[in-house]
């Protein structure tokens, strides 16, 4: 994945990122307190996200019919994403451009290759690493 940082407005801040072609509105959590991200390209970065609220699964399949894999921007560095679960225990999601965990862990094997829609109410950019300990796994 070619991600390259086009500006920020410093840590915990807006930033907006080129993602395989792709602009981004994301919350910079690369940066420091005394220094932004400078712009170019980013070596090793993953993306999260954060929902206001927990995830309804049955919901979320009922919100994708068309099987769509994309994000859709709403405002500042908030989402619709549409994508496809790939993994249970943590929740994988494929959104197309990005794939990441969703927080609201299920072990309803079913939802394995369902489509879903998940409001995203920020969208990160950050150092990578897990939030998950091993031990969950």
């Amino acid at each position: 994945m070619d991600v390259r940082m086009e500006h920020t407005q410093g840590l915990g801040r807006l930033a907006e990122v080129w993602v395989d072609g792709e602009l981004l509105r994301v919350c910079d959590n690369l940066s420091s307190a005394d220094r932004r991200c400078p712009p170019g390209v980013i070596g090793e970065c993953r993306f999260i996200y954060t929902c206001e609220a927990g995830t309804d699964w049955t919901e979320a399949r009922r919100l994708n019919p068309g099987r769509k894999q994309r994000l859709e921007p709403l405002q500042r560095w908030s989402y619709i994403g549409f994508g496809r679960v790939t993994a249970i225990m943590p929740v994988v999601v494929d959104f197309g451009l990005l794939t990441m965990e969703d927080a609201s862990w299920t072990t309803d094997e079913s939802l394995i290759g369902q489509y879903v829609a998940i409001q995203i109410d920020r969208l990160d950019i950050t150092h990578p690493g897990s939030d998950w300990p091993a031990t969950l796994r």
